[in-house]
This record gives structure tokens, sequence and C-alpha cells, in this order.
């Protein structure tokens, strides 16, 4: 399978901020799209408490694509969420995941469940995050403090383990918890890795403590006791605050079949019978939650639940390999099914607890959540409400700040201060405190007339319906070329991991003539003599028609087909468009992708790409002018060596020996060079390099 290989620290560091300097960007995402505190003077204040720490937004981002990276869980903290769910590890780090893994086209269905990283490999992404934000603070790149809302730099960062006790228990998982409650010895070693540029950000204090909590996360057929000992653990050994994650096959089938395929009509969808077999029960789990917090609350520790988990469903798409039986499902069909599965929980706790002690459970909140609803979520009294599916979406993290907009919005509508207020405003509740009653009570009364209110409305709700969820992307009738698409940019954002970006190209028209080595001596012999001759063979036109192209940076793209899905042009940018590498080990072991290696050292550049198993190599001068304006060109492929001019096109062979192809391919026959692949590797190497453009490979040089 693609495999994901970390960015450096150093080159993220620089990416993010010469990005900024230059294009007022990070990870392509436009400063318009940070969230910086609501516009007005007096602006509302939406902070919220998760795991006993103030934040300044209800937002988060839901555990998945969005939180494996540390190029990822920066965007979303720009975006404005406080609150990172990281991708859910487990004891077996070493999945075979199915490529495309995400379908995203309008519900949203995924076969990928876990970390595709190491799991020190994680560790070493979430302490690279929570350092980059730590930067992001001193460095003072967003503004000033007092320009900025209070808490605004405040983030909690919430592991997501998964799937059984004996998993969580193993040594590596549990050195990986521990590591994330204590990671002084992975920051140390970043530390030395910050580039001299950056020198002020080697002395600054960074918090040892990454994670704050931990999300549990379970298989939909786990049993309750399992549930509940692993949940025990996290409190007892690891002395965590734990939330845990109720699946929606707790509603019961006929519950469930009555929701998507009666009210919200997806007939096409099939529960999958195997999820409902020994699933946990909203009884069992109102008592379990009742009997954790008395295990939680002698040590100070705190218990929630999140509502709610993907809903598992058969394969029905052909997007996913055959092998795949099941798939989960999430998006704007999950939305009326979380919602009715918290208010039923809700229900089930004050039965058997009581309203006081239901009113003070902390429900956090993910599935379907986006701009139109997640105010609404908010008045519910959840938090945080976490984001997934929709970031898949054109505009990907930018997304974002449109949810806390909407919420600014409304609460200054209902003309309200704080969240709290809002919540009651929503629920029409005004008025002083009745006598004995607490606060927590009462905005637990307006929560609950929310909540009932939302969820009653949902599944009628045109936006969550089929007849509104049915239809694909359009796309027009064009393939995907390797140059010169419709660059209409839709990639750029969708893509969770930041692996694409533009690259600048001049616009060229430049017919050329192929050539032919003939040997006067042996026709086979690998090295080009005084006596052999160069001859003329038919070549072609090599056209640039857009200044911007489209390119893939190999080691943050895992194929998952999430740009496929929102190109307009048929063939997949991640398919088509140029593939780069920033790692050489990883460019020669990935041999069975064409693919392309960038270096820059001294007074050279160059570019290695792989064609079919045959390799390219072109270098040329690394100075600004000699890269727009080069004299010569060294282009290497497996005819030989030789010196390209672009001024005239002409060819100049040396008496070298030609690549090695370590007996992948023979060589090519005849002795034939390809100006066109030498043009194509001049023009990459031009733009990538390009200090025009930001991006994980020119970083690195950086």
């Amino acid at each position: 399978m693609p495999e994901l290989t970390p960015l450096p620290f150093a080159v993220l560091l620089h990416r993010m901020f010469n990005e900024f300097r230059r294009e007022s960007k990070i990870f392509d995402l436009p400063s318009a799209r940070f969230w910086r505190g609501a516009a007005a003077m007096t602006p509302p204040d939406m902070s919220t408490r998760i795991h006993g720490r103030a934040v300044c937004t209800p937002l988060g981002a839901a555990a998945g694509p969005h939180t494996q990276m540390a190029q990822n869980i920066v965007l979303a903290w720009l975006g404005g969420c406080r609150a990172i769910e990281l991708k859910t590890i487990q004891s077996n780090d070493r999945l075979t995941i199915p490529r495309p893994c995400i379908d995203a086209a309008n519900v949203c269905y995924n076969v990928e469940f876990s970390q595709e990283l190491r799991l020190d490999q994680s560790l070493e992404e979430y302490v690279k995050a929570r350092m980059l934000l730590t930067i992001l603070r001193a460095s003072g790149i967003l503004g000033a403090p007092d320009s900025l809302p209070p808490l605004f730099h405040d983030c909690v960062f919430v592991m997501s383990c998964g799937y059984t006790l004996e998993g969580i228990r193993c040594a590596r998982v549990q050195n990986f918890i521990r590591s994330m409650t204590d990671a002084s010895a992975v920051i140390e070693g970043l530390r030395l890795r910050i580039p001299d540029e950056f020198a002020e950000f080697r002395r600054i204090e960074y918090e040892p403590r990454i994670a704050d909590g931990v999300t549990l996360s379970t298989f939909h057929n786990c049993p309750a006791h399992e549930i509940e000992s692993i949940a025990a653990h996290l409190l007892q050994v690891n002395r965590l605050p734990v939330v845990i994650k109720l699946n929606p096959t707790m509603l019961g089938r006929e519950c469930l079949e009555d929701l998507l395929r009666g009210r919200m009509g997806y007939a096409d969808i099939a529960l999958n019978d195997a999820a409902f077999d020994d699933c946990l029960r909203l009884e069992e789990a109102a008592a379990m939650a009742a009997r954790l917090r008395a295990i939680a609350a002698p040590i100070g520790l705190e218990v929630g639940v999140k509502i709610s988990n993907t809903l598992e469903i058969i394969n029905h798409r052909h997007v996913f390999p055959a092998s795949e039986r099941v798939m989960y499902l999430s998006g704007p069909p999950l939305h009326p099914i979380a919602l009715e599965l918290a208010l039923r929980f809700r229900q089930t706790m004050e039965a058997r607890c009581g309203v006081d002690e239901t009113a003070t459970l902390p429900v956090s909140f993910s599935g379907g959540a986006g701009k139109h609803n997640f105010a609404g979520c908010v008045a519910c009294g959840f938090a945080p409400v976490t984001i997934c599916a929709d970031l898949l979406k054109p505009g990907g993290y930018g997304r974002l700040r449109d949810c806390l907009e909407s919420l600014r919005i409304d609460m200054t509508r209902l003309r309200c201060d704080d969240v709290g207020r809002y919540m009651l405003a929503r629920a029409g509740v005004s008025g002083p405190l009745p006598l004995g009653i607490s606060l927590t009570r009462k905005l637990y009364d307006a929560v609950s007339i929310n909540h009932q209110r939302l969820a009653s409305a949902a599944a009628d709700d045109p936006r969550f319906q089929r007849s509104r969820n049915s239809s694909a992307p359009p796309r027009n009738d064009s393939r995907l070329g390797f140059f010169d698409c419709i660059s209409c940019g839709k990639c750029v954002p969708v893509c969770p991991n930041n692996a694409i970006f533009w690259h600048p190209t001049p616009l060229r028209e430049i017919a050329y003539t192929n050539f032919v080595i003939m040997r006067a001596g042996c026709p086979r012999s690998r090295v080009i003599g005084a006596g052999d001759a160069v001859r003329p063979a038919a070549g072609g036109t090599f056209i640039i028609r857009k200044p911007l192209q489209i390119a893939i940076t190999a080691d943050a793209c895992n194929e998952c087909g999430n740009c496929d899905t929102f190109c307009p042009e048929h063939g997949g940018p991640y398919r088509q468009k140029p593939c780069i590498f920033t790692n050489h080990e990883r460019w020669r072991r990935d041999g069975r992708h064409n693919g392309f290696l960038v270096h820059r050292g001294g007074e050279w550049a160059e570019i290695h790409g792989r064609f079919a198993g045959y390799e390219h190599s072109l270098r040329m001068p690394s100075d600004r002018q000699a890269l727009e304006q080069p004299q010569a060109l060294q282009y290497t492929c497996p005819a030989g060596i030789m010196i390209f001019s672009p001024a005239d096109l002409s060819v100049k062979p040396l008496g070298a020996e030609p690549i090695d192809n370590a007996g992948r391919m023979p060589a090519v026959p005849e002795g034939h060079v390809d100006i066109g692949i030498c043009l194509m590797l001049w023009t990459l190497l031009q733009g990538i390099l390009s200090p025009d453009r930001a991006n994980h490979i020119n970083a690195q040089f950086q």
C-alpha cells in the first residue's frame, strides 16, 4: 500500500513561516480562512471547558484523516478547532488498507479506521503538532496577544485508542500513552532538529504533556464488559480522563432502519447484521457510565461519552475493492442518527441516574456536523462538536471558519454574550433561576429542549435526505493530463494530508526532435563513443498553457482517492499528476510508481524521474537565474548522458555510462533519446524549486 512518511520537522517549519511571509498562507490555507476570533469589536464569548481545560471555541476535529499528520493538525487549529481528537491508534500498526479508502462524493464512506503510521511515528507527529502550535504562539505570526481573544492559542489534544483490552494493555500501546503524557524525550530530540534560522524556538519551553485525555473507540459488536474494563484500565492505570465513543447500533436495527430507509430514504444502504451481535445497549451504557464515574471521581478524573462513531454497513458502492465486505458511513445521514442516539442516551441516563447526574455528564458530538447545524449542536450542550466528513468537501479546512462564524452570527442575533446564555436563548428560557436549582440544572433543562427540537426535525430536514445526497460531483468529458488540467484547484484543499500543491511554470510551446544514438561499434554498447552518431527521430511539441500546475507530495499522499472524487476531469490527480518524493530511500523502494525525486545542494539542482521502470535525470545550476534561463542541461537517460541546450534544442552526447536500471528493464532499444521527457523534467524542476510558491519539496532546501 502507499506508505505515509512524516515530513521532517525542519521542512514543516520552513514551509509554515516562508509561505506565510510570501503568500499569506500556511500549508495552502489562506490567512483569510484562519479563525482569529469574531469580527465585532466586542465578540461573543464562545469558550467552553473540555477535560477541565478552558478553550475559546467548542469546535473540534474528529479522529480521522485530518488528525494523523502534524500539518493536518495545524490546519485544523488554524481553522478554529480547539479540541483535536487524534487519529485512533491500536496495537496493530501495520494494517493493510485498501485504496482508495475514502468515498466522500456526498454521503461519506470509508474503509480505514486506524492509524496508518507506526506507533512511534504517530507519537512524534502529535508532539510535532503541539510544538508547532507553541511556536506559532511564540512567534506572534497570527497577531499580538492583545489583538486576539482570550485563550486563543490554548488547545486540547485527546488521544483516541482502540480496540480491545488486550491491545490497550500491551507494552507498545502503554508506552505510547505514557509518552503522550510526558513527551520530554521526544521534545528534546525535535528541539535539536530546529534549523538555525529558527534558533530562537530552541530556547522556548514546550509542554511535555501532549494529551489531555483519551477517547475509547471500540468495534460495533464489542461487548459491554470489554468496554468497561478498558475504560477502567485507562482511568486507574493510566490516570486519564476517559470519553467512551458510542456506536449507532445502540439504537437497534428497527430504529436505524426507520431513520435511514424510512424517513431519510436511503433504501440502498444495508446494515451489517454482525454489527448488532453483542453490541452495547443503552441501559448498559447508562449503568456503565455511572459505575465509571464512581471510579473516576475519587481520583479527580472525568468520564464522558462521545456520540457517535461511524455506522457499519455493507459495501455497495463499487468504489472500494470487492474484498471489503463492510464500510463505515458518516456525513449527512449520520447527523439525525447521532442526534437520536444522544437523545435516547440522555433519557436513559435520566431514568437510571436522575437529571442532576445526567446534567453533569460531558457529551461530545460527531456526526454530519457543518456550518448549517454547528450552532444547533452547540445549543444542545455538546462540547466539543467535532467535524470530519465536512472537511473532505471542497474548501477543506477552510470550511471550519464558517462553522464558528455561523455560531457568532446566531449568538449576536440573540444578543448572547456567552455560550450558556445562548443555550438558554435558543430554548426560550429566561427569567431568574428557580430557588434551589443550580445553573447547571437550568442549562440542562434548556439544552434538553434544544436537543429534542433538533432531533425531532433532523430526519425530515432535506439537507440529510437521500434526495439531496445522491448525486456525485459533476465531471466533464476530458481526461486529466500530466500538465495543464483545467486548474480549478479543487483537489488542493480536499486533500486531508496537504499533499497536493501548486507550482508555477512558464508558458511554453516547443517543437522538438527526438534522437537516436547510432553506435559505431557494438550496437548494444553502454558507452557513447567518439565515433557514435546522433541521428534525428520523430519528435513532438511540448506545450504548457497554464501558469500554475498541480503536483503531489508523495510522502504525504496515501492515495485515499478524495482528490479524484472532486476533480472535474477523469483520471484522478493522485494517479495522473507528477508525484514528488522527498525521501530518496522511499523513491527507490517504491519502484512500482512513476515518480520524481528533487535535490538541491551547492551549485547544482537535479531531478530524477522514473517512467515504467526507466530512470531519467536532469542536472542544472541551482541559482534562480540559471533555473529560469539555463544555458545547458545535463540530461541522463537509458541511452546515455548528454548536454541539452534549451536555446536551440541541440544535443551533445558525453562519453559516459548511461543510467543503470539495476536489471529492472532493458536499455532503450537502439539508444532512443526522448527530448520530451527532458523538457518535462526541466519544467518540473523549475516549478517545484521556484520560490514564488511554497511546497513541502522546496521547503527542505531552504
